[in-house]
């Protein structure tokens, strides 16, 4: 092979430097002629341009074509700018201006961070935020609130030196909205708090059976409700306690089966202690009967002293006589019946009598 048939289109020796080079490496356009890319460009010929992103994201659109997503030199994503700008405003104004509150629900309306006004249910129109706030609160509901929060125990002691767990229970609604806003930022922790404090002032006052056997729970929940119901009104709160129920009074956990063994003990003394008293009515019932046969007998006695004596023998000698197997009948002819194997009365015997002495 000639050295001018080599791989590259030429030799050093016969292609000049100025003579384009041929061969497959370069690939000849349209008006000029081919380059070989592995020599230096001249210098008057242009740089080679690479591919832009535009160009890039052009082809992928669709390389301009009119069956494209975005047909070339378009501007239809910026032309939707405008109306989502718009349409983002519009929700905001909506969302911050206008407000639908339920019958049992009032909102604090704020200006800049200053109280305005109180609005009740219904729809209401406000200024956009941050200009004007809108806080809202159920208060037609009433509110229940457990102390302790979680199932776990609460030991107070109690004035004979005991510990009780007690577990209780608030019942409280919001009766000014702004009070409960500004004058009470913790809100329902602070009443939780307060609750508990004037139930141990309220537990240290009284023993602890009392408690324990619920005997005086209901003074307990009326004595805390006071005491709760004073210290918010002095704190200008809004909050309006209804009611304080003791849901559990018991000993401490370890002490369970000793206190069960306490309990069982306590029940069968007041069941014995109830089947005494009922004894004891019973005799003095009967007591109080006798007495008043006792007083009609002696009524009538006074009345006619041999027919009574007569008639009070005769009903002792039946009461005697009702279950004796031997009958004595008159002084003429003794009879004996004497109790027969079976249980039944056998015939009456003859026995002759023996007058008296003296008879004649």
């Amino acid at each position: 092979m000639a050295k001018s048939d080599g791989p590259w289109g030429g030799s050093g020796s016969e292609a000049s430097a100025g003579e384009p080079a041929t061969g497959p490496a370069a690939a000849p356009g349209e008006g000029e002629a081919p380059r070989n890319p592995w020599l230096t460009p001249e210098p008057d010929t242009p740089p080679r341009r690479s591919a832009g992103i535009d160009d890039i994201f052009r082809k992928a659109r669709g390389g301009g074509s009119p069956g494209g997503l975005f047909p070339q030199g378009s501007n239809t994503g910026l032309r939707w700018l405008p109306w989502l700008a718009v349409g983002t405003l519009v929700a905001w104004l909506l969302s911050t201006s206008v407000h639908v509150l339920a019958q049992d629900e009032r909102a604090l309306v704020t200006t800049m961070g200053r109280y305005s006004a109180t609005i009740g249910p219904g729809l209401h129109m406000t200024l956009p935020w941050p200009l004007q706030s809108v806080m809202r609160q159920q208060t037609g509901s009433e509110a229940r609130t457990q102390v302790p929060e979680k199932e776990s125990e609460t030991l107070m002691p109690t004035s004979d030196g005991e510990l009780i767990d007690v577990t209780f229970q608030i019942r409280w609604r919001i009766s000014d909205l702004k009070q409960f806003t500004f004058n009470l930022p913790d809100g329902e922790a602070a009443v939780r708090r307060l609750a508990d404090a004037e139930m141990r002032a309220g537990v240290a006052e009284l023993p602890f059976d009392a408690l324990w056997s619920g005997k005086r729970q209901a003074d307990l929940q009326q004595h805390v409700l006071g005491r709760v119901q004073k210290v918010l009104a002095a704190w200008h709160s809004g909050v309006a306690v209804s009611a304080i129920e003791v849901l559990r009074a018991g000993p401490p956990t370890r002490l369970n089966d000793t206190f069960q063994k306490i309990g069982a003990a306590k029940e069968g003394a007041s069941k014995n202690r109830e089947d005494a008293d009922r004894y004891h009515d019973q005799i003095i019932r009967d007591a109080n009967l006798e007495a008043q046969d006792f007083d009609k007998a002696y009524a009538s006695y006074k009345i006619a002293p041999a027919v009574t004596r007569r008639k009070m023998y005769d009903d002792m000698m039946a009461r005697v006589l009702r279950n004796n197997p031997v009958v004595i009948g008159g002084t003429g002819m003794p009879l004996t019946v004497p109790p027969s194997a079976d249980g039944k009365a056998a015939a009456p015997q003859a026995q002759p009598s023996t007058p008296p002495q003296g008879s004649q």
